[in-house]
């Protein structure tokens, strides 16, 4: 029987902005790595080995400060939803929300995965699972999802 935990809207954005707010703090500890990375090869002598790491330094960081301000701002507008609509029904309607790794049976995984209902990526249960990839594969070829297939496939190949 598929398991489902039933959980409050209110409860559902308070978690995301906690994942956000981790997010955040996990790019701050690599940017500020970068940062003295960046400050031993401005101290050295300039090289064009050391100009490459210090470009690629510093894009890296462009890169999660943008994350970063993308974060906040999805935070902050999830914390205004909060306040803005606490108190009301629409924050404490209760969603079911699959839990895939409680589920035992694979027909069930099998089904909620070619659903669409769980994205099949590194974090799936089944991911390196060979046999559950030769059932989506089997099932694809049937619904001739060739690009699909050809994905699974490659993915297959990969695994050890």
């Amino acid at each position: 029987m598929l398991n489902e935990k039933i959980i409050s809207m209110r409860e559902l954005i308070q978690k995301t902005i906690d994942e956000l707010k981790f997010r955040v703090k996990k790019n701050l500890k690599v940017i500020n790595e970068n940062q003295m990375q960046i400050k031993q090869l401005l101290a050295a002598n300039n090289s064009g080995e050391r100009a490459m790491e210090y470009e690629k330094c510093y894009s890296v960081n462009k890169t999660l400060l943008q994350e970063n301000n993308d974060y906040i701002n999805i935070q902050l507008t999830l914390i205004n939803f909060l306040e803005k609509y606490k108190g009301t029904a629409v924050l404490d309607d209760k969603l079911p929300v699959v839990d895939i790794y409680s589920i035992t049976s694979e027909v069930e995984v099998l089904d909620l995965t070619l659903k669409g209902i769980v994205k099949f990526d590194e974090k799936h249960p089944k991911y390196n699972n060979r046999n559950f990839i030769d059932k989506m594969i089997s099932y694809y070829e049937t619904m001739e999802e060739y690009e699909k297939c050809h994905k699974l496939i490659n993915l297959k190949s990969k695994l050890k």
